[in-house]
């Protein structure tokens, strides 16, 4: 017999885990009913990239389109990790990232003992076969139409989360044109998924206390309001997001690097400065060892969570979730969720763009899980 999982005091400035307690990410159910038993009439699905609720709520003077929508806008909790390449395979999957698999920006795929990057891929990495589940989209009979930026035709996450979709990309300046394009191509009766990622871009570079993230929002909203003037009357509108985000700065970071008695215990990094997902070298104790390591050195920074804490607490799924094999070897030893501002990271591991990045996001703070979900009409 197993003995008891001992769970940690859980700190009052992160949100408990989504699948906790019976609970699930309202997320997942966005896109479900949309394909499973669809209205008659035309449905558009925008994803706002890192546009979290509380950053809408307290933005609102640069949105008077979504101000003026603000009644139907809703709190949700998107999955974790709080992160694009989770969140958007579990909305187009229906769900949790422990079983359709893609557990952080890095996932650690066993088959070659390094992290996989979910957005770009590696050679010899069948999107198919990492994530084998078929999408809502795939699995039924609605027409439907991916939009978004012509750089995403063919990228790993393409391949693994919008398996049934007809991809359209657009350029700098055509992009309602693509959507209203890729809206007569689906039919009166379709579906369109539009992908937003302006925001994010421009929170990941600058900060979302920057004017260039207010001017993206701005811009958005813009977006938003075009569309709702332009597009076939009676179109039923869906916006949500993926994930929030938060600023952090260099003081705020940790670099494992500077800890080398910790980084011996490690064999590769995966997640995201905000959810670090750590796998152990081979040997007893070294995953024990190493959490302990990390929970001295980041003290009340983070949350640090051995992998059977990970699987008893809702986490990355229900509780009681049959973990796949193809799934079970992803899942890290430590995973360490950063509080307030912080961050961790082995930045020798990282192009050098990451220990510049201002905004990040992955944990479990409600300015990085809650996102809005909208339904209006145009």
């Amino acid at each position: 017999m197993n003995a008891p999982v001992t769970l940690p005091d859980w700190p009052a400035d992160l949100l408990p885990p989504p699948f906790a307690a019976g609970e699930r990410p309202a997320l997942l159910d966005v896109l479900r009913p949309l394909v499973r038993s669809p209205q008659p009439g035309r449905d558009l699905v925008i994803l706002l990239d890192g546009v979290g609720a509380d950053l809408l709520q307290e933005h609102r003077a640069l949105t008077p389109t979504l101000r003026r929508l603000e009644q139907g806008i809703s709190r949700v909790r998107t999955v974790s990790p709080a992160t694009t390449s989770s969140a958007m395979v579990s909305l187009h999957t229906g769900l949790s990232p422990l079983e359709h698999g893609v557990l952080g920006y890095l996932t650690y795929d066993p088959r070659t003992g390094t992290a996989l990057n979910q957005i770009s891929g590696a050679p010899g990495t069948d999107p198919r076969t990492w994530m084998p589940e078929a999408s809502l989209v795939e699995a039924g009979t609605r027409r439907a139409v991916q939009v978004g930026p012509r750089k995403h035709a063919g990228s790993h996450l393409s391949g693994v989360a919008y398996r049934g979709w007809e991809f359209r990309g657009h350029g700098g300046g055509d992009r309602v044109q693509t959507v209203l394009g890729a809206m007569r191509a689906a039919g009166p009766d379709g579906l369109v998924h539009l992908h937003v990622d302006d925001v994010d871009h421009a929170g990941h570079r600058h900060g979302i206390d920057s004017e260039q993230w207010r001017s993206a929002l701005a811009e958005v909203d813009g977006l938003l309001g075009t569309l709702l003037r332009r597009l076939p009357s009676g179109t039923r509108i869906h916006l949500t997001a993926d994930h929030g985000m938060i600023d952090t700065s260099p003081a705020h970071t940790t670099d494992l690097a500077d800890h080398p008695q910790l980084l011996r215990l490690v064999d590769e990094v995966a997640g995201e400065a905000r959810a670090l997902a750590l796998h152990a070298v081979r040997g007893e104790g070294a995953a024990e060892e190493l959490a302990l390591g990390l929970s001295q050195l980041l003290g009340d920074s983070a949350l640090v969570l051995r992998r059977e804490q990970v699987l008893s607490i809702g986490l990355l799924g229900p509780v009681g979730t049959e973990v796949s094999a193809r799934v079970a070897g992803r899942v890290p030893d430590v995973l360490v969720l950063s509080r307030g501002r912080a961050g961790v990271d082995d930045f020798s591991r990282r192009p050098a763009t990451a220990r510049a990045m201002v905004g990040v996001h992955g944990s479990l703070t409600p300015q990085e899980s809650w996102v809005p979900l909208l339904r209006t009409e145009s």
